[in-house]
Parts: structure tokens; sequence; C-alpha cells
């Protein structure tokens, strides 16, 4: 399984299907265990982890380890990647097309591949992504669905991005009650 992985992750890191290409530093994969209980979805790398190559390393990265702890989780036990792989220019949301581009040559494979138990959608583009269709995050924060992806049946929590608690303490206080459920909620599964 590992190979593969790594195969794919070097796919990835030179991949040119799409127009983000053209601006990134670095393609982000992912990083984790290839056979991670836990997986976490974001959006699409940032700044940051446009330079580094590395998932969730900036601010938000930061915050998402205490939630990680919260959860009674370490970030060397889940393995955390992202909706898209490259940064968008100015930290723009994804467009459709990328993200259906992204989606169907890379994610679907890493979650064939990873076959974790439970996915942590981080916002409302990993939930779309995941459940293909848009749902209000507000109203389906702190929950488990079910939903079929890649040829799978997945246990998904949701939840909002972690980037979204940098600029509201509600959604930060949010974000640690959801992560506390996240923390019973394994203990189930």
């Amino acid at each position: 399984m590992g190979i593969a992985t790594e195969d794919l992750e070097r796919r990835i890191k030179t991949c040119t299907l799409c127009r983000l290409h053209r601006l990134r530093k670095n393609a982000v994969p992912g990083e984790g265990p290839h056979d991670a209980r836990v997986m976490l979805l974001g959006e699409a790398p940032g700044r940051n982890e446009d330079l580094r190559g590395v998932p969730f390393c900036g601010a938000a990265g930061k915050f998402l380890d205490e939630l990680l702890g919260i959860a009674g989780l370490r970030r060397e036990e889940v393995y955390i990647t992202n909706t898209v792989k490259c940064r968008p220019p100015q930290n723009r949301a994804p467009l459709d097309d990328e993200i259906k581009i992204c989606t169907g040559k890379y994610l679907k494979k890493q979650v064939k591949l990873i076959k974790p138990e439970l996915i942590v959608a981080l916002g409302r583009i990993a939930a779309k992504a995941l459940l293909g269709k848009e749902i209000p995050i507000t109203a389906y924060h702190g929950k488990m669905v079910k939903a079929r992806f890649a040829g799978l049946t997945l246990s998904i929590f949701l939840t909002y991005h972690p980037a979204a608690a940098l600029y509201g303490a509600k959604t930060r206080l949010k974000l640690k009650e959801d992560f506390a459920k996240l923390a019973e909620v394994l203990k189930t599964i």
C-alpha cells in the first residue's frame, strides 16, 4: 500500500492538469501514515503550505494541532490532505473544475489507498467534494454523516475549516466543541 500511495504523491507533485500548477511553488499531496484510521480533508493549500509542500503548516495548522489534541489525536497518526492539491491565487476558493480534476484524479485514489475509518471534512469545500453537494456547514458542523465516495461507504465528520477560527472567536469555540464531539465519536468506531 505504501508504494502505491508514494507513487500517487509523486504524480500529484508534478501534475499539470489544471491552471493551478502554473503559479504553485509546491503541490501538496498530503502527509501522514498511509494506513491512518482518520483522514482530515481541507480545502486547498495556503501560502505557507505552497512554500513548504506540507499541509496545514501555517496559523490554521497550529490551531488544527490544538484541535487534534482535544480529539485525543496526534498529527503523526492522521493523514492530512486537501481537496485541491495546489494553492489557488490569492487564496481564493477552488473553482468547481479544479475540485473536479483533483477529486477525480487524486482524492478518490488517496481515499481508496488509505481506507480511513473516518474522514473529517474541514469546511464546506471538503464537505462538498465528499458529499457531492453543497451543504450549509453552519447547520451541519459537529455531525456525522455516511456517504458513498470512491466506491466506499464512508463515515464523515463535518466541521468548520480551522482557518475560519482565525477570524472569529465564535467559530474558534465551535471548532473546539466539534473536536470534543469527535473525541466521543472516535471511541465508537
